[in-house]
């Protein structure tokens, strides 16, 4: 039995003519891939970005609900203070030296709370604001991520393509591709329109 004694390495040329053997599509193959690869980099990337500033968004409106919260407590502190000034007032003979004092105090910490009642309501629609945003950073990216999965689909149609040389497979894959590009293509317009 003989052995072999040269190994044969591939060359551009012969490369060539096994590309040139197969169907005439099977050469977009690798262009293909290539752009739905760089594709899919960018969608990971966007997917990302769109992530932070949900959380940022989300992070933003938990702090207007705690600052909120802090100025309803107060508020209800000075409501508070104020019905038990009032209660004095009400037992207080009307002649007692220090009702004026208690009048004056009450009356302050009465018109503390109208200031107070808008602020907390400020901070409230703030924050509502704050979760629109990141509902709406959390929509697109889950968009993205779905055209992100026709994006590789295409990839993975395309690769059997190649590999079994069946045209329906490479079809197949442009179309998913499509999908993947499309709904890509109406996010971001959306995302510019609703920027706007």
């Amino acid at each position: 039995m003989a052995i072999p004694t040269a190994v044969v390495q591939p060359t551009a040329e012969s490369s060539t003519s096994a590309l040139a053997a197969g169907p005439p599509w099977i050469r977009y193959v690798a262009m293909l891939t290539g752009v739905l690869a760089a594709v899919g980099g960018f969608l990971t990337v966007r997917g990302s970005k769109l992530a932070n500033e949900a959380i940022y968004h989300s992070t933003r409106a938990v702090l207007n609900q705690a600052e909120a919260t802090d100025v309803w407590a107060e508020y209800q502190a000075d409501s508070i203070k104020a019905r038990g000034v009032e209660t004095q007032l009400i037992l207080l003979a009307p002649d007692a030296p220090a009702r004026g004092l208690l009048e004056a105090s009450a009356k302050e910490l009465r018109d503390r709370q109208h200031p107070l009642t808008l602020r907390a309501k400020e901070l409230e629609g703030q924050r509502g604001a704050e979760i629109a945003q990141s509902d709406r950073r959390l929509a697109e990216k889950n968009s993205l991520d779905f055209a992100g999965t026709f994006v590789q689909l295409g990839i993975a149609l395309a690769s059997v393509a190649a590999m079994t040389r069946r045209r329906t497979a490479f079809v197949a894959g442009i179309i998913a591709a499509g999908v993947g590009i499309g709904v890509t293509a109406y996010v971001l317009a959306i995302h510019h329109i609703v920027k706007s």
